[in-house]
């Protein structure tokens, strides 16, 4: 009985109804789900916390998080079984399978349904500071997550149609690990924070081991499929043989893309991490102040902020908009008439930077912009004069948007022409497939370049598209679909599977010829050695380049370079004649083709490659691929420069080699080499960059310029930094328990500034008593600094010093002590100087309360008298006590724009305040 059941599920076409069947299962399950979604939003609704709106979207939203719970405990326990029975785990596929993978598929596709009913939800508590560059991270993730669902979906509907490769969607399960500890903070989120089920989160000892766990789990779940994805690359190449070319397209697309999105969901993670742990209160202020009322904080009521160019400042002033810039900052005074000078003193700045007008009448010890802040239109974008990291956020964003179209458009364009060559391969009586498959593909990308408005991506005219430039490109068009097949399907039969394959060698070409061509770059002498090196290790020898199973591939593979620089260097900034040429194909194309045919003794080729309609969907499908790998990177070259088209071209093709061929028989080496080059490039692109700013033509720099090395330094700082908190971070928390209890180790989570060699680096903590963290914060108009050094080799005195810091903290403890706002102390514990620097900083109410407390303190007591009875032998300081000489000025921020505004004495502090004080 059960053989036949599982016959009948595993039978052909089996999949839609399985699909069917879990969908409406998800579907029913979603509103089911209604009880337990009813019980929270009973809960919420006596909450005053619970201050999100929409009640229909919220019960969505509700029902979607508890409709995820159960979906992540039924994967978790499928991925579990399936690993434990399946004798092959990448090929292995039984009704077990099936019916799991029916399962995601339908999840995946009413998760989809649900997201679009509740997308204002999705949030999770970001504001618009939370992920850097992004003004509004409910749309980015909204977008993020549709994408995610619709990636998650047509995976696993291709698994259920391959039956290969099923250990991508046994790992997918395993995605889920994190998941219900992430349902928790949604749930307790939205459930606000006096509920007794989100009581965690009020407290950060709490929300610290909450995302402890999450982090690990993330790690194990997410982490290790990437990690045994980037193993098989390296050895499993044997088995990843045996997958048919669709399976291959599957197993790398689903990987790398869900890599990457992982990799991408990191800084989400870390941005709710933050918020909560910003959100919750210490727990010795609960214990102290145990019915203490959660407020809400108060924003100003201000528009958002936008930088203004200098030629936008100054058309307001010629319109008789009464705009002007102070120290950076744009204000739009059209509406301000309490200035003491009166309108027609600002009309004579109007438009143009005041800052020195404004500091002749008001000097910098008596002045204060924050009364008229609620009129800042935003920064004044000046010209940058030097390369500064993350400081051209505009010339980042551009080049991501221009590479996010043409590298998957190129990878696209490949992997389509690679399918069609490899299908006429195994089943064409044809060895080789000639030049004829190019041409083909040449006429039916010029007729889709005809049809589809793809022509509007290419850049802005740079010159007109009725010239000889513009035919030129076209017939490189043409010879370069002519020489593709030869390039793609020739090998080195000398070497065997061990010989470099096309992608390789042209991209090893591309380099190479670029090199060449731009005298100005060094020649990248290691990389050149890595590479010969690793084509030796594989068998080939400079004698075999007379042989013809060497010279002949490398004659293909250097036409087909030949052709790619002389195309992207004549379409180099002249974005009309590349359009002009794309209609010129049309014509050059089928030219080619008659001509070809014409030479042809017989028509039998022609013939056989429309043997069959699989063939001619191929054929169509391989051009309107190549089409978009075309006008990909003619694109890079219409913006940017032939030189940065080449070598996008070289890396693109130089990765996917890697991908598909793995890193088995010294490819390795080839890696290395590739990667060598890249930082190479990195590293003059940079000198050249401080070479502009030196010489004071960094603004005439290209655009491109300076986004690839901002593109390129924003990335590895993300990928490094997450390593580092995934690895280092975490290793301190293994261990400081093995430390004794007065010690522990600590690791910085955020990349912090280079000072220099000659600059010392430290740490800093402090300490805010409870009643100042409270309803009633205290007002801070006394400071105390002191300033000691320990020399560096008595660690002795330095460790004296820090025992005799927690004495003093722990009588800061005592809820009785007056005056007290803050303690702040920094530690620097090496310099060349060979001294050890402690920088001790107090704030107190008045005078008269730090006096109290330091004729009181047994711990400033105990610290004279190891000072002054020879305990510590090295330690020399100096106290300050310093007095406000003018009333302190406080200011409030904005949580949304960041602008600051002047605050009453009497107000009550909820968010971050700033305070302006004058000796």
């Amino acid at each position: 009985m059960t053989a036949h059941v599982t016959d009948r599920l595993y039978a052909e076409g089996g999949e839609v109804g399985l699909c069917v069947a879990w969908v409406m299962f998800w579907a029913t399950c979603h509103f089911v789900m209604a009880v337990p979604a009813g019980v929270l939003e009973r809960v919420m609704a006596n909450d005053p916390q619970a201050k999100h709106g929409g009640q229909r979207q919220r019960s969505v939203y509700l029902r979607r998080l508890c409709r995820r719970q159960l979906y992540c405990m039924l994967s978790l326990v499928a991925a579990v079984g399936l690993m434990i029975r399946s004798q092959d785990f990448l090929l292995d596929f039984s009704w077990l399978h099936q019916v799991v993978f029916s399962m995601a598929f339908g999840h995946w596709a009413v998760s989809l349904l649900e997201d679009l009913s509740c997308s204002g939800f999705l949030g999770g508590g970001l504001d618009s500071k939370a992920l850097p560059g992004i003004r509004d991270p409910l749309t980015v993730l909204f977008q993020g997550f549709l994408l995610h669902h619709l990636a998650a979906a047509a995976m696993y509907a291709a698994l259920l149609c391959l039956h290969r490769p099923s250990c991508v969607g046994t790992l997918a399960l395993l995605f889920e690990l994190p998941v219900p500890l992430l349902t928790r903070r949604e749930l307790s989120q939205i459930s606000g924070h006096q509920s007794a089920f989100s009581r965690w989160m009020s407290q950060r000892s709490s929300v610290s081991e909450h995302w402890r766990f999450t982090y690990s789990f993330f790690v194990v779940g997410r982490g290790a499929p990437t990690a045994l994805y980037v193993y098989s690359l390296l050895w499993f190449q044997d088995e990843l043989s045996k997958l048919q070319q669709a399976d291959l397209l599957l197993y790398h697309s689903a990987s790398i893309f869900f890599s990457v999105w992982n990799y991408s969901f990191l800084s989400v993670l870390d941005a709710w991490s933050r918020a909560d742990m910003a959100a919750a209160a210490p727990q010795d202020l609960l214990e102290e102040n145990g019915d203490l009322e959660r407020t809400e904080p108060s924003e100003p009521e201000a528009s958002a902020l936008y930088e203004v160019d200098e030629e936008v400042l100054s058309s307001k002033g010629e319109s008789g908009f009464l705009w002007l810039a102070i120290e950076g900052v744009v204000y739009d005074l059209s509406l301000w008439n309490e200035h003491p000078g009166g309108v027609e003193a600002l009309r004579q700045v109007a438009g143009k930077d005041a800052t020195a007008e404004f500091r002749q009448v008001c000097p910098a010890t008596h002045s204060s912009l924050a009364s008229v802040s609620k009129y800042q239109v935003g920064a004044l974008r000046l010209p940058p004069r030097e390369y500064r990291i993350y400081e051209h956020p505009v010339e980042e964003d551009s080049m991501r948007r221009l590479l996010v179209f043409a590298l998957p458009s190129l990878v696209f364009g490949v992997i389509g022409l690679q399918v069609f060559l490899q299908h006429l391969q195994v089943f064409s009586e044809v060895s080789r497939p000639g030049p004829l498959c190019g041409l083909l593909a040449a006429v039916g990308a010029a007729a889709f370049g005809l049809v589809l408005p793809i022509s509007r991506r290419l850049g802005t005219s740079g010159s007109s598209g009725f010239c000889w430039r513009a035919h030129a490109i076209a017939l490189c068009f043409v010879g370069l679909y002519a020489v593709i097949p030869g390039a793609a399907s020739s090998s080195w039969a000398l070497l065997g599977e061990a010989a470099p394959q096309g992608l390789e060698r042209i991209s090893v070409g591309l380099l190479a010829v670029e090199i060449l061509l731009s005298s100005a770059i060094r020649p990248p002498v290691l990389p050149a050695f890595l590479c010969v090196l690793s084509w030796y290790d594989r068998g080939l020898h400079s004698s075999h380049f007379f042989d013809e199973g060497v010279y002949v591939p490398w004659r293909w593979c250097m036409a087909c370079v030949g052709f790619i620089v002389l195309t992207v260097r004549l379409a180099a900034g002249h974005g009309a004649a590349v359009r002009r040429a794309l209609i010129l194909m049309a014509l050059y194309a089928p030219a080619g083709v008659g001509v070809y045919i014409a030479l042809q003794p017989d028509s039998s080729e022609l013939l056989q490659l429309f043997a069959s309609p699989l063939r001619a969907g191929l054929l169509l499908f391989a051009s309107f691929a190549s089409l978009f790998a075309v006008c990909g990177v003619l694109d890079v070259a219409i913006r940017c420069s032939s030189r940065f088209a080449t070598r996008c071209v070289a890396f693109s093709f130089a990765v996917m080699s890697f991908v598909g061929c793995g890193l088995s028989s010294w490819r390795w080496l080839m890696a290395v080499a590739v990667l060598l080059h890249f930082l190479e490039l990195s590293r003059h692109h940079r000198a050249d960059l401080d070479k502009a700013a030196l010489a004071g033509g960094f603004a005439e720099l290209p655009w491109h310029f300076v986004g690839a090395q901002a593109l390129w330094d924003t990335s590895r700082v993300s990928f490094l930094g997450s390593i580092w908190r995934a690895t280092v971070c975490n290793l301190q928390n293994v261990v400081t328990p093995i430390l004794p209890h007065e010690l522990r180790v600590y690791a910085c989570e955020a990349p912090v500034p280079y000072y220099g060699e000659q600059v010392a680096m430290g740490l800093a903590a402090q300490y805010v008593p409870p009643k100042a963290r409270g309803k009633d914060p205290r007002r801070p108009n006394f400071f105390v600094c002191n300033v000691g050094q320990i020399v560096e080799s008595c660690i002795t005195d330095l460790q004296h010093t820090m025992n005799t810091l927690v004495d003093v903290w722990d009588e800061f403890h005592d809820p009785n002590l007056p005056g007290l706002c803050a303690n702040v102390v920094m530690v620097i514990p090496s310099s060349d100087q060979g001294w050890a620097k402690e920088i001790n900083l107090s704030v107190w109410e008045s005078g008269k309360d730090a006096f109290d407390w330091y004729v009181k303190s047994k711990g400033h007591k105990k610290a004279l008298m190891e000072h002054t009875s020879g305990i510590l032998r090295t330690f020399g300081n100096l106290l300050a006590s310093l007095e406000p000489a003018e009333p302190i000025k406080y200011q409030d921020r904005c949580r949304r724009c960041g602008r600051t505004v002047e605050a009453a004495e009497n107000f009550r502090v909820t968010e971050t305040r700033s305070s302006s004080v004058t000796w």
